[in-house]
């Protein structure tokens, strides 16, 4: 995906949307396979201009929804590999793709 597809997306939704829901869900916890454990914040993607909806319907970047339903967590190898889930926009060139910034420790 184009990075320049995330910043546009992030652009409206900051314009459209200057104040985040304040009910975003509390941070969750995944076990996050060999590589550590990841906690997920919704309210720092909320600070960010997102809302729900953003992932969990139609991605506008990406014309696919990124998670099926709200709870779901698992992520595998090949959606980092592919693009998919997170990694729509933790690409590197939209946002951080550091492993190290969403895994923490062993």
């Amino acid at each position: 995906m184009d990075a320049r597809w995330c910043s546009l997306a992030l652009a409206v939704h900051l314009a459209l949307a200057p104040f985040p829901a304040r009910s975003a869900p509390p941070p969750l916890a995944y076990r996050g396979g060999s590589q550590g454990p990841v906690t997920f914040d919704h309210q720092r993607h909320a600070r960010a201009g997102w809302t729900c909806r953003d992932c969990h319907t139609v991605f506008v970047p990406t014309g696919r929804q990124l998670f099926q339903t709200w709870k779901q967590g698992r992520i595998t190898r090949d959606d980092h590999a592919g693009r998919t889930r997170c990694f729509a926009c933790h690409d590197g060139k939209a946002a951080f793709d550091t492993c190290g910034q969403c895994h923490r420790g062993p």
